[in-house]
């Protein structure tokens, strides 16, 4: 019995023994495990993931790009509340330096008022808006207070390969950092939303939600290489997305003026039909509609110039020339191959700023109006014969309410709206005569 009990005491410090022996050797195991699941993916996240932060505003938002075709994030997931009230709108963007500037897009931020950014790590700041380009779906916002914040690496994405693989980090639903992986789907895509066509999107098939706007598409590397827009509501895998080269552009004349300040080549490009591109025997190109030599003195091309490439890379269509344009900045020289009449042509210009309002001059030659100062209002002063001003109907002593819905109350505010026909086939204008309001638009190419 003494020997039993001995027996039985001197097991218990050996099992015990014997039991860490075998937790010991099952840790390594464990943590071995973990760092072979640790993929690169894991990596990128857990690098990136503290860059991206949850966006919300006070302001109802409306889908810039209109129509059923598209379901921009974060655009009324919440439900759709009666006219005239008020919504938080929701949205993702990423830290871009540690001072606290974030690049996210216009939308989720537009018209927007008591913007607040909530970090990963759960810390709230207010930010506001530096500047934003609507066209573009890009706004740049700025931290309030505190500094040295996380911030995600810019890539680039002119050297994209298709197939190789993203990741979309961003806020779905007000889940924070909600993480999808695929592949790079296509770029330079163009996709026509009524009269209007949105050119250079990158494609993914990462699994992108409401939410998720205004959030990086990484690719393995963990550098930012697009901002998440929208999505095709109907279609499934079908994403869209920023390239980065074009908003880096953007965000760098947001930071610097409040504003973009587009350059161009002094004229406007846009799509021929499909009889006409077929009989060239091409599938691309644009058409030179119309030449502004009394804006751009010098310009090179003539109007009916059928532009193949631009800096040797071949143009899809006036949307893929735009969106090019966006990525110079004032004096770069572009080289434009063309046809004219038959004949190729190759022609150098350097782009230009294009000018923040027009001159009485210009508005004269492209509008065929003078105006000025009347009794209270904006009035007609004259109408230049065979213009679009005359095609229109317009006289002297009308009334000039508004340009492209926004008033005019001085020559200057109707000089700088006018300006947007520079880039544009019609300017809509609110005219009064008597006690009637007309609206009608100034056809351009006439």
């Amino acid at each position: 019995m003494a020997n039993e009990r001995a027996e039985r005491g001197r097991s218990g410090p050996f099992k015990v023994a014997a039991a860490l022996l075998i937790l010991g050797a099952c840790l390594p195991a464990v943590a071995q495990g973990r760092a072979q699941r640790e993929t690169q993916v894991v990596r990128v996240v857990r690098e990136v993931a503290p860059a991206v932060v949850y966006i919300s505003s006070k302001q109802r938002v409306q889908n810039p790009f209109g129509g059923p075709f598209w379901d921009l994030f974060g655009d009324d997931f919440w439900g759709t509340p009666p006219p005239g009230a008020q919504e938080t709108s929701l949205g993702s963007g990423v830290l871009i330096d540690r001072e606290g500037y974030i690049l996210t897009n216009e939308h989720v931020v537009m018209g927007g008022t008591d913007i607040q950014v909530t970090l990963n790590d759960g810390r709230s700041f207010p930010a506001r808006m530096m500047g934003s380009a609507p066209e573009m779906d890009l706004a740049l916002l700025k931290i309030e207070g505190g500094g040295n914040f996380p911030a995600a690496r810019l890539g680039r994405s002119d050297d994209l390969m298709i197939g190789e693989t993203v990741i979309a980090v961003g806020n779905p639903f007000g889940l924070s950092n909600t993480v999808s992986v695929g592949v790079l789907s296509a770029t330079g895509r163009t996709v026509a939303v009524g009269n209007r066509q949105y050119a250079d999107f990158l494609q993914t098939d990462a699994p992108i939600n409401p939410g998720n706007s205004g959030g990086p598409l990484l690719n393995i590397l963990g550098e930012v290489i697009g901002i998440n827009t929208a999505i095709i509501r109907q279609a499934q895998g079908i994403g869209f997305a920023i390239p980065i080269d074009r908003a880096r552009r953007v965000m760098e004349q947001l930071r610097t003026y409040g504003k973009v300040r587009p350059v161009w080549l002094g004229f406007l490009a846009l799509d021929p039909s499909d009889s006409y591109r077929k009989r060239l025997g091409r599938k691309g190109g644009a058409l030179v509609a119309r030449t502004y030599p009394f804006a751009y003195p010098g310009v090179e091309v003539e109007t009916d110039d059928f532009l193949l490439s631009l800096d040797g890379k071949p143009l899809e269509s006036a949307a893929d020339f735009n969106a090019r344009l966006a990525l110079l900045k004032e004096g770069d020289r572009v080289r434009l191959s063309l046809l004219r009449q038959g004949r190729s042509l190759e022609v150098s210009l350097p782009a230009r700023s294009m000018p923040e309002r027009l001159t009485a001059a210009m508005a004269w030659e492209l509008l065929g109006l003078k105006v000025q100062r009347g009794d209270g209002f904006l009035e007609v002063a004259s109408v230049r014969r065979g213009s679009p001003a005359e095609a229109a109907g317009l006289r002297p002593g009308d009334a000039l309410l508004a340009v492209q819905d926004k008033k005019v109350r001085t020559v200057e505010e109707f000089l700088g709206e006018a300006r947007a026909a520079l880039g544009a086939t019609g300017l809509p204008i609110s005219v009064g005569r008597g006690p009637w309001t007309y609206y009608v638009t100034l056809d351009l190419l006439e």
